[in-house]
């Protein structure tokens, strides 16, 4: 029997196998099944006890890392009693319950893909009867990041916010690069300069623990350079387009959970 079982060699099952499996005091032995062997080698290749499986084998926990629309045909496969950690974007506690065959314990947790390099941040709820699962998820995502415990009803907004968040910040630094690109740097000295801005800025930021509104002020002297380009941000309504397009996937999360049911 294996500790953890991954199911899904996606970008997520694979951080997620990648970060525990490496860190101290992670799953001891770790199973990665997918459609795809390749996949699943590629990932059981990088871990200093993983296997790749071809079809669902005996495990501690279930670790279910697929999309949306194949989650409900996994879980009607797993055992009675299975213990199951599902990623699935906007999939409920309540319709997992429902699939899993004479019950079990169960966490929904939203992590991101920052895990495999042990800086990711996960949100963490379960069903009610779950409380050990749960112990033990937070300690496995705690070894990739940090962990927030969230109450359901704001699952969606949690994940569009820090699960969808990374490819946010790779959309600014691609913008990022390309103004450089435009104004004339080489792509690469562009791309270098734009990465070791916003790790600064988040390290920075973390360090503080100031108000980001008060950490913009302190760099942005009136009539400067800076200045001059959060006029043009806020002109484009800025914060506008970011509060959109979170509604906009928090939205999709919940749409997401009824196409399950499809």
């Amino acid at each position: 029997m294996y500790d953890l079982l991954v199911v899904g060699a996606g970008n997520m099952g694979s951080a997620l196998a990648v970060g525990m499996g490496n860190a101290e005091g992670g799953p001891k032995s770790i199973a990665i099944l997918d459609h795809t062997l390749n996949k699943a080698q590629a990932v059981a290749a990088r871990l200093p006890q993983g296997r790749a499986l071809t079809e669902l084998e005996s495990a501690d926990v279930y670790l279910l890392a697929v999309k949306p629309h194949h989650i409900r045909n996994v879980v009607k496969e797993l055992p009675a009693g299975a213990k199951v950690i599902s990623v699935a974007a906007g999939i409920r506690l309540a319709q997992l319950n429902s699939w899993l065959v004479k019950g079990g314990a169960i966490v929904r947790a939203m992590p991101n893909t920052a895990c495999e390099i042990g800086q990711g941040v996960t949100a963490v709820c379960a069903t009610a009867g779950s409380e050990d699962l749960a112990a033990r998820a937070q300690e496995w995502f705690r070894l990739v990041g940090e962990v927030f415990l969230v109450p359901e009803k704001q699952f969606d907004v949690v994940s569009a916010l820090s699960g969808s968040g990374p490819a946010y910040v790779f959309l600014l630094l691609e913008a990022m690069q390309e103004a450089g690109i435009t104004l004339g740097l080489p792509a690469a000295m562009a791309l270098d300069l734009a990465r070791a801005t916003v790790r600064g800025a988040g390290l920075l930021s973390q360090a503080r623990q100031d108000d980001p509104r008060a950490m913009r002020l302190a760099v942005t002297s009136p009539g400067g350079m800076t200045a001059e380009a959060i006029a043009v941000f806020e002109k484009l309504r800025f914060r506008h387009q970011v509060l959109t397009a979170v509604r906009a996937a928090a939205e999709r999360s919940q749409e997401l959970s009824a196409l399950a049911e499809d």
